[in-house]
Order: C-alpha cells, then structure tokens, then sequence
C-alpha cells in the first residue's frame, strides 16, 4: 500500500500462500495485518480480570510469560505497541492489563502519541476518531495510581464519547455491533463515576454538566437499551459473543444507585442471556465474524473470552459514593413515581411494565434541566401566559415513545425535537397574547410580514450562513433573555439578528408611525418572528438537507405562522357571534366547513406539519431526501395532514372548557356539531357531552385514515426511516391521548 512502485517479490510470496493454503483446502482472504499477538493477548487478559478472574486462576507460568511478552513489547517500542503501526487500542489495552496484573507502566507515551485536540486517536494519520479506542484509553487513565493528575484528558474523552452517543448511537468503526461499544462505555463511564465520586479525580476541572447530564443520560439510555433488545431465547442478536457484550454491559450498569426499582429485572436479563450462553457452550470457539478491518473477521479467542467473562460476572455489591447517590436526589424518584402513575393510564403506556416507564422518566431528568435551561432561547417569557406544564411532559413524549417502540435514533434528534416541541407550545402563547396586541388591527400586515420572512424576499434579503459559522449575523453563544448561552446542547444559535451591524430586523412595510409597539423583554414581535424562522430555517441539520426538503420546511412553516393570523382572526369573529352566550356555543357564521377548517387552518395551527418536515431533515442520511419520488412525497404529505388533523381533534376535545372560558375557537363551536341534536340539548350539559363524543369519532376516521397512508408508506420507504417516522407519529399521537387525560397547555390570562 505504500509502495511507489510495483514489488513483484511481494506478489510472488503473496501467490505462494494463496496457493499453498489452496491445496490444503483454505479458501478465504488474506489478513490485512499480521501478527495479531499483542491484540488478542491483552484483550483476553484485560476482559477476563475485568470480570472477576484473578491471576491465581491460571497457571503462573503461562502468566509470567504473557505478562513478560507484553512488557517487552511495551519497552521496546518505547511505551506504545501495535502491528505494523502502533495504536491506541492496543498500547491502552497492554497497559491496563500490566496494570491489572501489579505492573506499573508510564501513560506519558500513550498521551503523547494519540491525543489530539477533542478526543484521542487510534494511529496517526485517522479521520475520523474511534469510539472504543477512546474507551480504552479513557479505562487505562482511569486505572493509574493518581489518576487526578490526568484528569483533564479523561474530560476529554468522557466529553468526546458523550458527544458520539448523543449525535450517534450506533456502531464503532471497528465493530459490526453496537453492543460493543455500549458495553466499553458502560465500564468507561462506570468507573469514571466512581472516582469522580471518591474524589480521586481533580473535581474542580470537571465540568457540571458532564457530571450531572452528560454521563447519567448516556448510561441511562445504554441500559434501557441493553434491556429492550434481548431476544425471547436470551440472546442479543443470536449471537454468542454479542450475548456477552450485553451482560457485561448490564453487570456494571445495575449497580447505580438510582435504579434500585429495576435490578430484579435487571439481573433476570443476565441471567436469561447467561442461560443462553450455557446452552451454547460448546459453540464458544466458533466466533461470528464482528469485528471490522479491511474484512469483517473474527477471533476465536476473543469470543471465548467475553463468553467465559459473562459467565463470571457479577452485579458489583459494593456501596457507590454519596456523591454519585446525590445526582438523582430522592424527591426525583418521588416525582418519577407520581408522573408514571399518570402515564400509566395513557395509551401507548397503560399495558407497558412499570419499571419500563420508570426507567423512561428517570432518563429523561437530564434533558429536563437542559430543557429549562434552554426554554429563552427563542422566545422569552410571556407575561399572560401561565400554567406550563406543557414543560414536564416533553421529554417523556419522546424518550418514552421511543422506548416503547425500541426505536434506534440518536439523542441529539429527539433533544432538538423537544425544542420544537417547546417552541411549538410558546409561540401558540405568544401569539394568543402579544402579537394579538400588536397586530390586532393589521393583521394582514403581518401576514405579509410573515410571506416575506419565510420566502427570504424581506428588505434585508434572504437568510444566508455567513463563513464564520454565523446566522444572519448572529454570534453562535448569544445570550438568551435569563443569560443562559441559547444552542444549549448543540450549539445552534437562537436565530435572532443582532444589531452589531447597524442592522435592524425586518419590519412590516406598512407599520403605522403613531402606533406603540408592545414589546417582551424588549424584542418586538417582528424581531420574535425572525428569530423563530431563522431557529427553523437556518438550523445546521436543515441547511444540510436538500433544497426540495428545505422548500417544504419553509412552506410548512409559513402554513403554521399565518395559521396563527388566521386564527385570531376567527377567534375575533366568533367573539362576535357568541358575545352573548354564556355556555358552550356555536360560530353562526364560520368562514369556511368545519372540515376545511380542520385540514387546514386548525391542523397547520398545531406545528404538526412544519414539525414534522423538520424531522425528516433531522433523519435524512447525510443529506439524502426521503422522498425520492413523487409517490412518496404525496404519501408523505398525507399521512402528515391526517396525522396533523388528528392531533387538533385530540387537542380540541382536552381543552374544551379551557376555549370555552377563554372564548377561543375549538373544532365544537362549528355548526356541523348541532347536526341531529335537539335545538334544546345544543347549549345544556348533554349537548356538550355529544359533542365531545363527536368529536372523538371524527378523530377515529382520521386515524384509520392515517393507518392506511402508513401502510402504504411501509412499501415506499426503507426500514430505518419507518422506525423514525413511527416514533414521530406515536409521539404526536402519544400528546393527542394526553389532552384527553389532561389539558396541558398553557393558559392564557385576560
């Protein structure tokens, strides 16, 4: 390979092995790097002292001699090891298993050689860094005699594999599987806890966020995920050496402190998949080919040593630091407690197993607290509006939707899909309350302000991403209005304008001069619009998706901002004819049927439609469009419209009594709801109760409506975007049965 020239030497050896190996009836490839000792010997060591095996369980001559063999590779390649290049995986693994077996070997040379600016390389020369090299990297930092005085390069890698699993919670590059690398992290972050909780790391250069969100929320999801892909004979993936992986992921995993409620559970999964081992026992040495170089390859000895180490292995017994106990306090169990009786009377959840929800909500506590943190970034608080507890239940929505469904898709796209399913919540308040006061007699001014933003024809251009990673101008850490940096978690900006520049947003073209303008915070309407397009418009993920999706995004999302317009503007024309009603009432006069209103205006008021577009440039790979084809693209379309008509019929029957109090227009107070009812029962208790039965019933038409586009979408897209799209559907259904139970939106005072 790094030959200028032609070696017909090497070819000649190669030709000869092909064909000695040939006559001797061997057919396969070659091997891409050869010898493959210090590898196999320092993995099988290291896992099975891991797991609970003592030196003395094995013949000390043998131990002397590998102990020998790896120390004087060590020392002859001046402190790293590998074949033909040294590597990270290989120098960390040797020096961890010579310091398992009571040799201490300096790290210097290891650092020196692989660390780079975020994380740690596996040679030199890589593209892209690899997932279990930083594990094991991060384990042999770990097990050192001070490992304090490393402390800033175990942040490091902590932060660069919390980083991977929330962008990306698949699959290493060296490794077909993905429980290979939960298992790696699951030891890494384990042990990370643990001296972090003794306080044998230098605490003060540990950042909170790590400590108290990063870590928990990635060994959360790692179990919970663990636990929902075992197969129903024990296994994981039907295969032995995988089977492993995951029980030696579980061991360390059901020792945390704030999963008491699961071990039982928990350890009946060990069990199981040990069960299956024992039955498999004497197909130890014939290894499934996992592991990934030039070929996908196997190693019998590795695969018998992670069998014969699940085997061994056992939950840890011993007490965690008061520290670790502390990140998830006892009132939050009792909150977890509270909020899965509730959502245990809510479908889908109703039938799933208790410890199963459980689990759910506790990982759900670290995206809470970033959740509030970031609730400014967009738009401020509203003074009117009270009573979010819309706040409580978002990160359920998603995380426990998609437990439910064990559904593979990495936590950055659900966390920047709870923003939006924030956003959606406060500008539904935001327009009800300040822009009702701006605008309300020019709100076809706004309308046109809202086209102009949306198709980027505005005075000040069209939104474009500046080469300095920019937004408009805007700086990617801008202060939200409570000072937390907005982009919490992922960096994006807010998508305000800043008027470093000399800039002013853009206006509305017909403003009237001599009129005051209300202001949150001191940000216009105008400027609050922006902010929320250019959040949408501009964010990175969207900006990589290509221009056909980005055309449909900015088309949803213009459809969802001048449905809020047209709305108050019904909702100001049925305070007209229900001026004197007193009880549940009816608009005399709508604009339109109840069933255009609902497909359009009412549904596209529910951010359903944008929300959903917007989802589909989270999932895209790499850029790709979903819909390929026109075929797809109309099903697509459909199924949203159905699902987003859903949605609003849910969301009409859990606030009824709220609209009526509040006089805003609900899908009832149209006249196709008094069809067939006595003109006595229209505006009495009965005649509400149908009403609301009515209602249901259409909501159920759309469901089988959806059902049948969904089905046929199984046909049209792949495996994995269906998974996705069946999670976004559940989660928007999932909200449709919470409005049922409980109106969770937020109420908007006089």
């Amino acid at each position: 390979m790094n030959s200028s020239t032609w070696d017909l030497e090497a070819e000649a050896y190669l030709r000869s092995v092909c064909e000695v190996q040939s006559a001797n009836g061997h057919i396969g490839g070659f091997p891409s790097a050869f010898p493959s000792t210090i590898f196999e010997i320092s993995w099988v060591l290291d896992t099975l002292f891991e797991a609970g095996f003592d030196k003395e369980d094995f013949l000390l001559a043998d131990m002397r001699k590998l102990t020998v063999f790896l120390e004087s590779n060590l020392k002859a390649q001046k402190g790293i090891v590998g074949f033909p290049l040294p590597d990270a995986d290989d120098t960390a693994k040797t020096i961890s298993t010579l310091r398992l077996l009571g040799w201490d070997k300096d790290v210097a040379p290891m650092l020196k050689a692989f660390e780079a600016e975020k994380s740690f390389i596996t040679y030199r020369g890589e593209r892209n860094a690899s997932s279990s090299a930083n594990c094991n990297i991060l384990l042999c930092l770990l097990r050192v005699p001070e490992p304090a005085k490393y402390t800033m390069q175990i942040v490091k890698a902590v932060a660069f594999l919390s980083r991977f699993w929330m962008d990306n919670n698949g699959p290493d590059k060296w490794h077909t599987s993905v429980h290979y690398p939960m298992m790696l992290i699951a030891q890494a972050f384990m042990l990370f806890l643990k001296r972090w909780g003794k306080k044998e790391l230098d605490n003060d250069q540990i950042p909170k966020s790590l400590i108290s969100q990063d870590v928990p929320r990635t060994l959360l999801e790692i179990l919970a995920r663990t636990m929902a892909l075992q197969q129903a004979d024990g296994s994981w993936e039907s295969k032995r050496e995988v089977t492993a992986y995951a029980i030696l992921t579980l061991a360390p995993l059901l020792s945390l402190p704030w999963v008491d409620f699961l071990k039982p559970e928990g350890i009946a999964c060990m069990y199981r998949g040990k069960a299956y081992l024992e039955d498999n026992r004497n197909h130890w040495r014939d290894a499934e080919r996992l592991w990934i170089e030039k070929t996908v390859y196997s190693s019998s000895n590795l695969c018998q040593a992670y069998c014969l180490a699940a085997s061994k292995v056992v939950v840890p017994t011993a007490f965690m630091p008061q520290q670790v106990v502390d990140l998830f306090p006892a009132q939050l169990s009792k909150k977890v407690a509270k909020m899965s009786g509730f959502f245990s009377r809510v479908e889908p959840f109703s039938k799933a197993p208790q410890w199963k929800m459980q689990l759910s909500l506790l990982q759900c506590a670290p995206y809470a607290t970033a959740l509030k943190d970031a609730r400014y970034m967009v738009i401020p608080p509203v003074e009117n509006a009270s009573d979010e507890k819309y706040q409580e239940y978002i990160p359920f929505t998603w995380i426990g939707c998609r437990d439910f469904l064990s559904t593979a898709i990495p936590g950055e796209t659900l966390w920047q899909m709870m923003i939006v399913s924030m956003l959606g919540f406060q500008v539904d308040a935001y327009m009800e309350t300040v822009v009702w006061e701006q605008y309300r007699d020019r709100l076809p001014d706004l309308k046109a302000f809202i086209r102009r933003l949306c198709t980027g024809s505005g005075t000040t251009g069209p939104r474009k991403r500046k080469n300095n990673g920019e937004i408009g101008g805007t700086p990617k850490k801008l202060l939200g209005s409570n000072g937390v940096p907005n982009g919490v978690l992922n960096g994006t900006t807010n998508g305000s304008t800043t008027h470093a520049d000399g800039l002013e947003p853009d206006t509305l073209a017909e403003a009237e001069p001599d009129q005051p303008s209300i202001h949150t915070n001191g940000i216009s309407a105008e400027e609050m619009l922006t902010r929320t397009v250019n959040f949408v418009l501009e964010h990175p993920k969207v900006l990589r998706s290509p221009h056909t999706l980005q055309a449909w995004l900015a088309h949803e999302l213009q459809a969802y901002l001048l449905a809020h317009i047209t709305h108050l503007e019904d909702v100001a024309e049925l305070a007209r004819s229900s001026e004197n009603s007193k009880g549940p009432f009816t608009w005399d006069n709508p604009r339109t049927t109840f069933f255009d209103w609902v497909r359009t205006t009412s549904a596209e008021h529910t951010s359903c439609t944008y929300a959903f577009v917007f989802f589909l440039c989270l999932i895209s790979d790499n850029g790709a469009d979903i819909a390929g084809n026109v075929h797809q693209r109309y099903a697509l379309e459909d199924a949203c419209s159905h699902l987003a008509t859903m949605c609003r019929q849910y969301n009409d029957f859990g606030s009824m009594a709220r609209d009526q109090d509040e006089r805003n227009l609900n899908s009832v107070n149209f006249p196709e709801f008094n069809l067939g009812m006595p003109t006595s029962n229209i505006v009495d208790e009965a005649g509400y109760e149908q009403k609301k039965k009515d209602l249901l019933t259409v909501a159920q038409y759309e469901r089988r409506c959806l059902n049948r586009v969904v089905g046929e979408l199984e046909d049209l897209l792949d495996t994995q975007t269906m998974e996705r799209l069946r999670l976004f559907i559940q989660v928007t259904d999932f909200y449709g049965h919470i409005y049922v139970a409980r109106d969770i939106g937020v109420r908007v005072g006089a």
